[in-house]
């Protein structure tokens, strides 16, 4: 027979899972795995469709190794959720109880997943390894979890917390609709950095805001097991969190690491013991020896690292070692590479003389702690010169990092790169640093009790200062390379590889700019961080750095021109979108555009003109807004800047909006959909809103508003609107939703999907900290309560209208203000809704909302018995609303003026004006406004031509 032998591409789902290169791939993006996992997969995939037995698995994963079987399900865990990231629907992988797991294409429908969760939060989790001796605290730890929605992990340094916590967080990540985040605060210095540390993780932005407010308004839409690690620094900022988070959400639990309790409202406490030790006395095999967590762990790292085997006659010094280390995890993997150099008996003296040395210096602290210290430093002893400095070195990464990034580091030391290799290799062999596998991607990580510890060393020995320059150089050259990959790579992998470095950014920026370590150094990384804040709609992070980064070079020396060009540029992008000084926006623009013409930067001039062109399209500055655009295209055409061309065209458009020139808006629109349906991904800027989106979006209404297919045109809105969904772009979904989708929904009473994209406006005001777009939301929120029957009092829509008037020239748009006088008249508060209608008079309406804004005053002149001047003015505004191609307003004061004629039983009349508007409409016969065009034409049709005579041209 012979034998079937699996290909070297498997295909499930789909992935495509590479055997002889160890990689999987979904469609063109690589689908990072940790080096574990990968051999399951692997496994599985070789016998795919058919049981994988446990026992085959382990072989595959821990050849040689006995381990509990909780860590064959934290990592089928782990992988599951992976692929998740990749194919949301279900899992490829089944499960068979007491037998094993079998690789299927078909979906496990069995595996619930729940795609409403925060799209933009980090929850990729530190690698886990082998976990020993502590199955029982993680199914403990679950079941609290189940029932208690704060528990704290509690016990000593090196305990084995963070490892505990971590098998939790991965199997409730895969088995539970919890979106699983985990926050690493062993990395922040004070409490103040506590909810910016969990906002970050969770995708908010920083700023000036409540992140507090937000987090808690975001989660509050979420099911969510937080897992905070390593609180004991900063406890009193965690209980606070935790106390605020749970009394204003429903569905959040957090899980909390820390060497004391939070004392935290409802707080349940799980004390983590040390690891168990044989009893003193009797004599033990290896075998009985290894029934203990202790000694079983000890041995299984040594194991681990060197294929190390207990003998019989070394049970008795290996059971005494532990006990002198207490049990503790950490202490007790440090231990464990010197079993292989040296005999065990030897082992326990030295460390006997550690202990002894420690204590004679009057070491204070719990014995615990004595253990740690005298651990770490017994270890740090025994390590050669390179490793030392290599440890050193490795603290300046709060997080993983790659070898290529620490040969940067430690360049000071004058070390060859084959060095530091033996050195990560020596270190990793001690247990001083571990290892996490990313696909082929190898990175390094110390734990946080040996960060701690080699942060002091790296301090103490003076170091510390190179080893900051050295890093901000570092972070520098992998910004520079993402701004050249950014028009290179598809955007999700992009984003990918980049987004999770933002702590980088901000620590590098912190020391050289904020802490004067290198000015210029920190000038450029403000610079190169342009692209990564434009992508995340970091917009107030951008201007804060782009803004003291600016005033810093001016008290310079630095003469680089095309530096401050880069800065300035970047502050003006941001400018247009939350600046409330008109006269300070418009001067970083002209300043922006000048020294760009000064040195040649035909781009950089183009993304000043468009800042720009875009601001003089607000109310008060729209007579230089023609020139500017001239400008922008005579410029974008000399250097063939497509994406430049393409704003133009969408100012344009939006700028033929204003002035009501509906025809050529869609032409314009349609033409430019076209052109960036074919475009590849990368090429259109991202500095603004997604240029295909938002055409989308600004095309979708203007059919509405400016043709007869107004079905279309709400088709197109709701396109958009999943789109700005799916994108996961902050601005993008900002400027859609408040520059169409809201509108248009609104106006076609769709309340339910209306609510559900004020919710996630709402969310994106928080997460990307821009605070003065609320005022828009708010005005969106008054509106729809009014009109969908929730509200009935007029005070929550007049503090929506004093926001619009005195908020953000931006928030000028008169639509706003029609929509707050239609819902006062939906609650019966005529005399409110008048006070805005007389508003808007004195300051002059846009021409495009003319028309209704009329009709809106005839509803008012017909509640006070001014029949003639209401029929004047509803002529008027009928008459305006055709002059403009406004179809929605000639539709809406037609019917008005058809209804008005109804009533005075003029019906040869009131079809005359109805149903030649009503006729030339080609879709949206469901909507609203042709509804009730429609209806009034049937009451006509129903009630005659009898009796109606012509109305008096006086009237």
């Amino acid at each position: 027979m012979v034998s079937r032998q699996p290909p070297d591409v498997i295909h499930f789902g789909p992935f495509r899972l590479h055997l002889k290169l160890r990689r999987l791939l979904c469609g063109e993006e690589e689908v990072r795995l940790g080096n574990r996992a990968m051999e399951l997969l692997m496994a599985l995939a070789r016998k795919k469709g058919e049981v994988v037995t446990k026992k085959d698995l382990f072989d595959a994963a821990w050849p040689g190794i006995f381990i509990e079987e909780g860590n064959l399900k934290v990592t089928i865990a782990s992988l599951r959720r992976s692929l998740r990231k990749y194919s949301e629907t279900g899992s490829y992988i089944r499960t068979f109880s007491s037998r094993g797991y079998w690789l299927s294409d078909q979906l496990d429908e069995g595996m619930p997943y729940d795609g409403n969760v925060l799209g933009s939060a980090n929850t990729q989790f530190p690698d886990l390894g082998t976990v020993i001796g502590r199955s029982d605290e993680i199914a403990e730890v679950r079941r609290t979890i189940a029932v208690n929605r704060l528990t704290t992990i509690v016990g000593a340094g090196g305990i084995g917390k963070t490892t505990v916590a971590l098998a939790v967080a991965q199997l409730v990540a895969s088995n539970e609709k919890d979106l699983v985040t985990f926050i690493d605060l062993s990395r922040i210095a004070g409490e103040e950095f506590v909810i910016p540390s969990l906002a970050a993780v969770l995708g908010i932005s920083s700023g000036s805001q409540d992140r507090l407010d937000a987090v808690s308004s975001i989660l509050a839409r979420q099911t969510a097991l937080l897992v905070l690690d390593t609180c004991e620094h900063v406890i009193n900022a965690v209980a606070h969190l935790c106390d605020v988070i749970l009394a204003r959400t429903k569905s959040v639990r957090i899980l909390c690491t820390s060497r004391q309790a939070l004392r935290a409202k409802n707080e349940r406490v799980l004390w983590l013991a040390p690891l168990r030790v044989p009893p003193p006395g009797g004599s033990l095999t290896s075998e009985e020896a290894l029934g203990y967590s202790a000694p079983k762990l000890l041995v299984g790292r040594a194991s681990e690292v060197g294929n190390y085997r207990l003998e019989d006659r070394d049970v008795g010094t290996i059971v005494e070692i532990c006990r002198s280390l207490d049990g503790l995890p950490l202490a007790l993997e440090l231990i464990a590479s010197q079993l292989l150099v040296k005999p065990a008996t030897d082992v326990l003296g030295e460390l006997d003389d550690r202990f002894a040395s420690l204590i004679g210096r009057g070491h204070e602290g719990p014995p615990r702690q004595w253990t740690l210290l005298a651990t770490l430093e017994w270890s740090y002893a025994l390590l050669t010169e390179s490793e030392a400095a290599v440890l050193r070195a490795s603290s300046i990464f709060a997080g993983p990092f790659e070898a290529g990034a620490l040969l940067r580091v430690v360049g000071l030391h004058d070390l060859d790169p084959a060095d530091v290799f033996d050195a990560l290799a020596g270190l990793r062999s001690k247990s001083m640093l571990s290892i996490e596998h990313s696909s082929n991607e190898i990175r390094y990580r110390l734990l946080d009790s040996t960060r701690a510890f080699a942060a002091n060393l790296l301090e103490a020995s003076g170091e510390l200062e190179d080893a900051s320059a050295a890093y901000a150089r570092y972070v520098l050259d992998v910004f520079e390379k993402a701004k050249i990959e950014q028009s290179q790579l598809p955007a999700q992998l992009w984003y990918a590889i980049y987004a999770i470095r933002v702590e980088e950014l901000r620590k590098a920026i912190t020391w050289a700019l904020y802490q004067n370590g290198d000015t210029l150094l920190g000038l450029k990384l403000v610079a190169t961080g342009l692209p990564l804040w434009h992508e995340l709609s970091m917009i107030e992070e951008a201007r804060k750095n782009c803004e003291h980064a600016l005033a810093v070079f001016d008290r310079s020396s630095c003469t680089d021109s095309a530096l401050k060009l880069k800065l300035l540029v970047g502050l003006a992008a941001v400018t247009r979108f939350i600046s409330t000084d008109t006269d300070k926006a418009i001067e970083t623009f002209e300043a922006a555009i000048k020294l760009s013409r000064d040195i040649g930067d035909k781009n950089a001039e183009c993304q000043g003109l468009v800042a720009l062109a875009s601001y003089r399209l607000l109310p008060g500055y729209r007579t230089a807004a023609r020139e500017t655009l001239e400008q922008l295209k005579k410029v974008a055409l000399e250097t063939g800047n497509r994406p430049a061309l393409w704003e133009h065209e969408t100012l344009v458009a939006e700028l033929d909006i204003i002035r009501s020139e509906y025809p050529s808006v869609i032409a314009r629109l349609e033409r430019l959909r076209e052109e960036l349906r074919n475009a590849s991904d990368g090429t259109a800027s991202r500095f603004d809103a997604d240029l295909r989106i938002r055409t989308e979006n600004t095309l979708g209404a203007a059919q509405w508003l400016g043709s007869q297919k107004p079905g279309t045109g709400l088709r197109r809105v709701q396109t958009a609107a999943e789109w700005a969904l799916e994108a996961h772009h902050g601005w993008t979904l900002i400027f859609c939703f408040t520059r169409g989708v809201l509108f248009i929904l609104s106006e076609c009473h769709d309340y339910v999907l209306g609510r559900h994209c004020l919710a996630k406006l709402k969310e994106a005001i928080y997460r990307y900290d821009v605070p003065t777009w609320t005022p828009v939301a708010n005005c969106y929120a008054e509106a729809f309560d009014a009109l969908s029957g929730s509200r009935t009092d007029p005070d929550g829509i007049m503090g929506a209208y004093e926001q619009i008037r005195t908020g953000l020239p931006q928030h000028g748009r008169h639509v706003y203000y029609a929509l707050l006088i239609r819902s006062l008249y939906a609650i019966g508060c005529v005399d409110e809704a008048v006070q805005i209608l007389d508003y808007v008079s004195e300051i002059g309406p846009q021409r495009s909302m003319v028309p209704e804004l009329l009709r809106l005053r005839a509803v008012e002149q017909r509640s006070r018995g001014r029949d003639d001047d209401a029929f004047s003015t509803l002529k008027r505004a009928l008459e305006i609303a055709e002059e403009h191609g406004a179809w929605a307003w000639r539709l809406r004061s037609a019917t008005d003026l058809a209804a008005f004629l109804l009533d005075k039983l003029q019906f040869d009349d009131a079809k005359k004006v109805l149903e030649p508007v009503y006729g030339q409409f080609f879709d949206g016969f469901d909507t609203p406004d042709l509804q009730r065009a429609g209806n009034v034409l049937a009451e006509l049709h129903r009630s005659g031509t009898t009796g109606g005579g012509e109305i008096a041209v006086s009237r």
